[in-house]
């Protein structure tokens, strides 16, 4: 393998985003059987999944105080309230970390309701709703359930698995987060043999080649705990589905064209949470 090649296996998430206006309230004042009749009804279902990411808790804010500030990318800021970042003296008092566990299971309910009416959609007649259409709705749930846990699991371990969306999570002990990475394999592994290739899927939608991408993450994060050499192997595996794709992933010619508006999901891009004007500027980035 070309060692540069290989870069951009790397799963990365750009902070740009998809301006999907469904409430997830209102989809909860709706019954499953009166929910998925057509192809708009389950789309709008799982675009409410993927409100959930531009919520103050992860990407619109949280993201970039915590993400920038931990890792010492930016340490110039004169305001004390992100200085738990650059001195890691937050804990679960904190709003930051409040919100980005609370988004996480909001993201994840809304995924489990689309995933647990999996039976339903697919009795959708064809006519109305393609079975590869299908496929690839309830293989975006489950990528976003996985992709919701990941950000659980890295920072917390342990944390509650809950799998079904009538459920009440309060009191919900806290799963091992052995069976939260055995979860999130399972569901990535689905989501990869269900969602549409990048070439054929909107931007900024889940695809098979972010399900690859996301799986060989989590089985890096997981050797570089358990130096287990399966886990390295599983993990090249994966990203091997990506790199390999080469009508959908290149390197960019101009390195610099990963962090341009004009040219965002690019040949590099793999899954890019996107922003838009539409949704308002009151945060700048």
């Amino acid at each position: 393998m070309n060692p540069p090649k290989a870069l951009f296996a790397a799963f990365s998430l750009c902070a740009l985003l998809l301006a999907y206006t469904c409430d997830p309230d209102d989809l909860d004042n709706q019954l499953p059987e009166e929910h998925f009749d057509n192809e708009a009804q389950v789309k709008q279902a799982v675009d409410s999944i993927y409100t959930i990411l531009r919520t103050d808790g992860l990407y619109k804010e949280t993201f970039f105080y915590s993400m920038d500030f931990m890792s010492l990318e930016q340490m110039n800021t004169s305001d004390p309230l992100y200085h738990i970042f650059l001195q890691f003296t937050f804990d679960a008092s904190t709003n930051y970390i409040a919100d980005y566990w609370k988004e996480c299971y909001v993201g994840i309910r809304l995924a489990n309701r689309v995933i647990s009416n999996e039976e339903t959609i697919n009795q959708i007649p064809d006519a109305i709703i393609s079975q590869e259409r299908k496929a690839k709705y309830i293989g975006e749930a489950q990528f976003l359930r996985a992709f919701y846990y990941f950000l659980l699991v890295t920072r917390f371990g342990d944390v509650p698995l809950n799998l079904d969306y009538a459920a009440n999570l309060k009191g919900l002990p806290r799963t091992s987060k052995s069976e939260i990475w055995a979860q999130i394999e399972e569901d990535l592994i689905s989501a990869a043999g269900k969602c549409l290739p990048k070439n054929l899927e909107e931007k900024g939608r889940i695809t098979s080649g972010a399900a690859w991408a996301l799986l060989g993450k989590a089985h890096l994060f997981q050797a570089n705990e358990s130096n287990n050499q399966a886990d390295f192997i599983a993990a090249k595996n994966a990203f091997l589905n990506v790199i390999e794709d080469v009508a959908n992933y290149d390197l960019e010619d101009v390195y610099s064209d990963n962090f341009k508006e004009e040219t965002e999901n690019g040949s590099e891009s793999i899954f890019e949470v996107e922003f838009n004007d539409i949704e308002g500027t009151y945060r700048p980035w």
